[in-house]
């Protein structure tokens, strides 16, 4: 008796044994196929701009037609009408994108509010929410239910020329706004003597379009210690950080002379060029720009990658927190495969999709678990520093984006120039801002 009972507690464990590694399977995608994936051939995706930009998207997207055997189609959405052409299809109800690759910046809340795209808590395993940067998550959700899952993390990153920093006898970075003059000044240089400058010290882009002023003021107010919205939606850049900030940006150009006045002309692109071409020192940039920046520029040779200059005796992620973003995947409400697109969403998030992030093309991966692969820490460029900024991040959302990018641009740049102070620029923006009923 003692022995069929042993028996049949093997049998039972060995059943139990079967029935776990069955769903582990099912969990891995391997053999037959889940309920969710059945009947569906193929899921098409509104990529972020051109694929020769993205080629660890197009292994994602392999990778996902492994396990699953759904296809993954890949629109190469062009740059010039991003926001616009996903909008125009979210809103008309079609369901020719199943899932659209955007930084929750650009979208939330609005796409929420219009029911373009559905929630996916019921499909993200609690373990890979985990291994996200908790800083970042909250502009992925509202109302306490999450809507985007990043794959790729960007942030604001100073980047600077390390034979120009050593020709000035310099031992960079510098750590806080005080330095940051200091070395500007040594390496803003006539360099031939006919009383122009060859060389900035430091440059910053604020051209009016899009979202570089937004950004580029965001990240000079986090580091002042402010911050742009507050809980409700209203503004609170109109703030004494938020002059200072403003304050500096101006100083730079105007009363230290170590920043050319073209800034209000300049996109990140055009900056990086600057800089690989040596006619600025140091910049601050998107990292997303990193790999076009060194492979013009060498690290190990020329260019070096820092947490950007914050004002002095303050501590990252708590007195400021560096602007930060990432692309993330959104699922259309309108999708014929809702349940297999969430589980896309959900497959970039997780650590073989963000693996590819980091080994195909050297992008920092927005899950955590990844970067304890030694293979890339030895891959991606300056590991430590961007970590280190990553995890002092945030995502700044608000509602009618290109209103504000607009509203803000205009009042900003008006302070760059001196035609308004600091106060009387936020001032204008607030009431702007009122005005057309952003908040």
């Amino acid at each position: 008796m003692k022995k069929a009972g042993v028996l049949l507690i093997l049998a039972a464990f060995l059943i139990g044994f079967s029935i776990t590694a069955q769903a582990e399977v099912g969990r891995l995608w391997y053999g037959e196929q889940p309920e969710w994936a059945k009947g569906v051939d193929k899921l098409t995706v509104f990529n972020l701009g051109g694929l020769e930009y993205d080629p660890a998207i197009t292994e994602l997207a392999l990778a996902f037609e492994a396990l699953t055997g759904i296809h993954v189609d890949l629109y190469p959405a062009p740059a010039a009408t991003l926001l616009e052409e996903a909008s125009r299809s979210l809103a008309l109800g079609e369901s020719t994108y199943d899932i659209l690759d955007f930084p929750p910046s650009w979208t939330m809340p609005d796409w929420v509010n219009a029911g373009w795209i559905v929630p996916l808590d019921d499909v993200i395993p609690s373990r890979i929410k985990e291994q996200w940067y908790a800083p970042l998550i909250p502009s992925t959700m509202k109302d306490g239910k999450t809507y985007f899952i990043r794959h790729q993390v960007e942030v604001r990153m100073l980047m600077y020329r390390k034979d120009l920093f050593e020709s000035a006898g310099l031992d960079g970075p510098p750590k806080d706004w005080d330095e940051l003059v200091e070395f500007a000044k040594k390496l803003t240089v006539d360099k031939d003597g006919d009383g122009n400058i060859d060389q900035w010290g430091y440059a910053y882009s604020a051209d009016p379009s899009g979202e570089t002023v937004l950004e580029t003021f965001g990240s000079f107010l986090n580091m002042a210690g402010g911050k742009m919205w507050n809980e409700d939606g209203s503004a609170a850049f109109n703030s004494p950080e938020g002059e200072a900030a403003l304050q500096f940006m101006a100083d730079l150009v105007h009363k230290h002379k170590v920043t050319p006045p073209g800034v209000i002309t300049y996109r990140e692109g055009p900056l990086d060029d600057l800089l690989i071409g040596g006619n600025v020192a140091m910049a601050e940039l998107d990292n997303s720009l990193m790999k076009r920046t060194l492979d013009a520029a060498p690290s190990d040779s020329i260019m070096v990658t820092a947490p950007i200059a914050r004002k002095a005796d303050m501590v990252p992620g708590k007195d400021v927190y560096y602007g930060g973003k990432g692309i993330a995947y959104c699922v259309n409400s309108n999708s014929k495969h809702i349940e297999a697109a969430k589980r896309l969403a959900v497959f970039v998030g997780g650590y073989m999709a963000t693996r590819l992030e980091g080994a195909v093309e050297l992008n920092f991966p927005a899950n955590k678990e990844v970067l304890k692969s030694p293979y890339l820490q030895s891959r991606v460029p300056f590991f430590t520093e961007q970590m280190e900024v990553a995890q002092a991040s945030r995502e700044d959302t608000h509602a009618d984006l290109p209103l504000v990018q607009d509203i803000l641009a205009k009042g900003v740049t008006a302070a760059i120039q001196q035609e308004k102070t600091p106060k009387e620029a936020l001032d204008w923006i607030v009431d702007q801002m009122k005005r057309q009923q952003v908040f």
